[in-house]
């Protein structure tokens, strides 16, 4: 009897640190709560390699690095479209903040990223449908 506990106890733990989907952004994807209106920008994790990939006004990528809550992004490569000045300017401000994010932190279906100089972006994760042409 003991040693079926002790078999039941070690499945139930492995299981555990696999079933990780719910305490990881990787493979999902999500979208920043304070887009200007008439602009979603989104953020998209790989669910295999350490890439990011997301739309503002364009389509930007690049890679992190992650070691517990501890993230750090990459320079960011993006398309070139023009667009309605207001847009540009929410575009080229967030883009400009991903490299100074150093944390980050999941709240439920929540994503919060966190900069060094004290801000947070906030993101909602989005239904899997949505990214299923990333993945």
């Amino acid at each position: 009897m003991k040693k079926l506990l002790s078999l039941f106890l070690a499945l139930f733990m492995v299981s555990g640190c696999f079933d990780s989907s719910e305490n990881t952004f990787k493979g999902k994807l999500y979208k920043y709560t304070s887009s200007p209106e008439n602009m979603a920008i989104t953020l998209g994790f790989d669910a295999q390699e350490p890439r990011f990939y997301g739309k503002a006004l364009n389509n930007y990528m690049g890679s992190y690095k992650q070691e517990g809550e501890e993230i750090i992004f990459s320079q960011v490569a993006t398309t070139m479209m023009a667009g309605p000045q207001e847009m540009m300017q929410a575009e080229s401000d967030y883009l400009a903040a991903l490299p100074k994010v150093n944390s980050f932190k999941l709240d439920g279906k929540k994503l919060i990223l966190k900069t060094s100089d004290g801000k947070e972006l906030i993101y909602e994760e989005q239904p899997k449908e949505e990214n299923s042409e990333q993945e």
